[in-house]
């Protein structure tokens, strides 16, 4: 039993490289220190080569070779390698595939010795005193052997199987070691073309440097005539810089003329800007008294005389057609003294609500110098105390195309009404205002004609309530 076990430990296994038969525990040591195994040149020349064999080889290598071969073979040899190490990790998968059965293997018999040899002491201590033992102990031993030998009929298969497997790979070998071969001619094909080019290479930058060496004589001088001229040119421009001192000292002088002018001007602007107000309060002053005047005039008439001028002055079908003069005018006065145009009153029916738009030509807040804005507001009228408060009114205002009437703009515009008799009834809410760009009046001509433009508003419904009224402005 003993040396079936031995011969089972000492079972020798061929090289992969030098093909000689060791024992299998020392195949991965022989395997490091091996002559035959290929190793790539140090000098990367592309050739795999024996141990043995490098330092003959070392002697005989090409070190001098081109940096674009190099490149190339830098590149080839990268395949190379991958595909060599494809190879190596197969033969490495199945040297450790097999390791790792031989360890089992190694296993089972080191427990089959204990177990045989934990059976013979006990057998030479009970020999003496139980026949019957004897018999057990040559049952167990039969038993044992047919263990045994099942264990070797499995070491047989398994040996069978790894040369099966080594044959495969020394297939596989040969097969790569023929595609070598055919990339390494197509290798040398490649390089012979790439030094046919590189001498042609040659000889065309050899023409062409005696061509550019031809053109730089010539223009070598010409820049030497353009630096002459340059000299030419900065003694001219020495006396231009004179004459452009003299002149900037006679700019300087006529600014400080100018800024006193200006200080003149603004001062002025001052005046005429005190004198402006002093005349508007006057004209209000006078269109307050003219109106004293009036209203005493009006009451020595007959009521029914006064009753049908009040009622004539004022449209009370909804509707106002306003025509705004002297636009331009108006404008310029808005934007120098943020002036506001008031239309004239009507009503949105008879006996209704008085109303009058408020209009800023020249916008106000953000909207300011871009947008005309206007707002519809609810005035104190004669009607009022037999009205419903508060109210909502709505419109719509048209800014009238005098061109083409299918181009007019329609804006809608919303006022909120309060009994101004009553001081408790107070909404802080506004309406809805409207906005009309500057852009649109001046590229298209239509809507300002003869210096005039015209606004139709008209009063869509009405709505009232008792509670207070929350909107968005």
């Amino acid at each position: 039993m003993n040396n079936r076990v031995n011969s089972i430990e000492r079972r020798s296994v061929p090289c992969y490289f030098c093909n000689n038969f060791l024992e299998e525990k020392y195949l991965y040591n022989h395997v490091k220190h091996c002559g035959s195994v290929l190793e790539e040149c140090s000098f990367k020349c592309g050739v795999y080569v024996p141990r043995k064999n490098m330092e003959n080889h070392r002697k005989t290598c090409n070190r001098n070779i081109t940096k674009g071969n190099n490149q190339i073979k830098e590149i080839q040899d990268s395949l190379w390698k991958n595909k060599v190490f494809s190879v190596l990790t197969l033969l490495r998968s199945a040297i450790n595939i097999e390791e790792k059965e031989r360890r089992i293997l190694q296993d089972n018999m080191s427990q089959c010795l204990k177990l045989l040899n934990s059976q013979q002491k006990s057998i030479d201590f009970l020999r003496f005193q139980l026949t019957n033992i004897i018999k057990e102990y040559h049952q167990s031993s039969e038993m044992l052997n047919q263990k045994l030998n099942d264990l070797e009929i499995t070491c047989d298969n398994m040996e069978q199987r790894t040369s099966l497997s080594f044959q495969q790979i020394s297939e596989q070998l040969k097969f790569l070691h023929d595609e070598l071969t055919n990339e390494q001619n197509k290798h040398d094909e490649v390089l012979d073309n790439w030094s046919l080019e590189l001498k042609d290479l040659k000889t065309f930058l050899t023409k062409e440097n005696v061509h550019i060496n031809n053109i730089w004589q010539e223009q070598q001088q010409s820049i030497n005539d353009l630096k002459l001229e340059l000299e030419m040119r900065c003694k001219n421009s020495k006396e231009l810089m004179d004459q452009q001192r003299f002149i900037m000292e006679k700019i300087k002088d006529l600014e400080k003329e100018i800024q006193g002018q200006l200080e003149i001007t603004t001062n002025q602007k001052s005046d005429i800007k005190e004198l402006k107000f002093q005349m508007k309060e006057n004209l209000k002053y006078l269109e307050e008294l003219i109106k004293d005047n009036l209203k005493f005039n009006i009451s020595e008439f007959p009521n029914y005389q006064y009753k049908h001028e009040c009622c004539d002055q004022y449209s009370n079908n909804g509707r106002l057609l306003w025509k705004i003069d002297r636009y331009k005018e108006k404008m310029t006065e808005a934007k120098e003294n943020h002036c506001v145009l008031y239309s004239p009153k009507f009503l949105n029916k008879e006996y209704g609500y008085t109303l009058r738009l408020k209009l800023f030509l020249n916008g106000i807040g953000q909207w300011k110098d871009r947008h005309i804005i206007g707002c519809l507001q609810v005035e104190t009228g004669k009607w009022d105390p037999l009205l419903d408060w508060p109210c909502i009114l709505k419109a719509t205002a048209i800014l009238r195309n005098q061109e083409n009437p299918a181009n007019d703009i329609k804006k809608f515009v919303k006022a909120v009404g309060q009994d101004k008799s009553n001081s408790n009834d107070v909404n802080k809410e506004t309406g809805i205002y409207m906005f009309i760009p500057h852009t649109i009046l001046t590229r298209y001509p239509g809507y300002i004609k003869d210096n005039a433009l015209f606004l139709d508003i008209q009063v869509t419904n009405t709505k009232s309530s008792v509670s207070t009224l929350s909107l968005t402005s």
